[in-house]
């Protein structure tokens, strides 16, 4: 299952067998401390089961199995390991610590100022900031060969994820497991609501799958292989939640993330790593954080 591009056998079964300790500690750990609920961010008066936030991405993770058609050879190959290395360590940084400086920033009391600056700065931190260090750090007069690319070249690339995203989608928003829709009660400005969702969609949905997948788990993978990169950008991405999905404790919330965002991540991983089309976790991610409030 790990490609080959010159991958670190035993970097790569270290994060492989880490990872897979941590995603089933996670659910353990809420299970044994009677936690089988998980608020879907702080300050939400709504409750998510814990088998509402697993068998969604579980679903759609075995659906993307079961589906024979992939790609598994639109990996580039690149000599520059270097170079490579260089560009995934600084991505993995950004992803670690502007999380971990909100979450002190929260800690210390100021709350309404991580609201007021999570969704302005993202694309200042996720975007910019990524873009400006890949040009910097990659070979001087050589083209990136992880450049995203946002059409596809073969239909079935736009095809085969189709049902796991319908699926994934119908689980998480209408199935037996999903959580209350949201009510006019809850949003009662739709001016207010119309502003949230479209910063939602661009900040979240589109923006946080650029960087988590299209940038930093190619570069993972290539790395390391596709199970290790995949497992390691999930548990970076259910990082990113720390300051604005607090649980409690400290280890609730960590299991939590990693429990809710972090098995999403595992799916839309696996979704960008078997198709290499960036709109298939860009589609998932929208049904999960934008379709409930579209069908209000």
């Amino acid at each position: 299952m790990m490609e080959k591009t010159g991958t670190r056998p035993g970097a790569a079964w270290g994060i492989l067998v880490g990872g897979v300790v941590v995603f089933a500690a996670a659910p353990a750990l809420l299970l044994a401390t009677g936690h089988d609920t998980i608020k879907p961010s702080a300050d939400s008066d709504k409750e998510l089961s814990l088998a509402g936030a697993l068998i969604p991405a579980v679903a759609g993770i075995l659906l993307v199995r079961a589906i024979p058609l992939q790609a598994p050879g639109l990996l580039p190959e690149t000599t520059d390991r270097r170079g490579l290395s260089r560009q995934a360590t600084a991505l993995a940084l950004i992803a670690f610590l502007w999380p971990l400086a909100l979450f002190l920033v929260s800690a210390a009391g100021h709350q309404a100022l991580i609201r007021d600056i999570w969704a302005l700065a993202k694309p200042l931190v996720f975007l910019v900031l990524p873009l400006v260090l890949l040009r910097i750090l990659r070979t001087p007069g050589e083209p990136d060969p992880f450049r995203l690319t946002w059409r596809p070249r073969r239909t079935w690339q736009w095809l085969a994820p189709v049902p796991a995203v319908l699926v994934f989608g119908w689980l998480s928003v209408l199935g037996p497991f999903a959580p209350p829709l949201p009510t006019a009660e809850d949003y009662p400005d739709p001016v207010y609501l119309a502003v949230g969702a479209t910063l939602t969609f661009f900040t979240a949905n589109v923006l946080e799958e650029v960087f988590f997948r299209g940038m930093l788990q190619t570069r993972l993978e290539a790395l390391f292989g596709r199970w290790p990169g995949i497992l390691l950008a999930s548990l970076l991405f259910a990082w990113l939640h720390l300051p604005t999905h607090g649980q409690g404790a400290l280890p609730l919330t960590l299991g939590a993330i990693v429990a809710f965002q972090g098995f999403f991540g595992l799916f839309t991983g696996y979704l960008w790593s078997r198709y290499r089309n960036l709109w298939a976790p860009i589609a998932a991610h929208t049904a999960m954080n934008t379709l409930p409030l579209l069908l209000m």
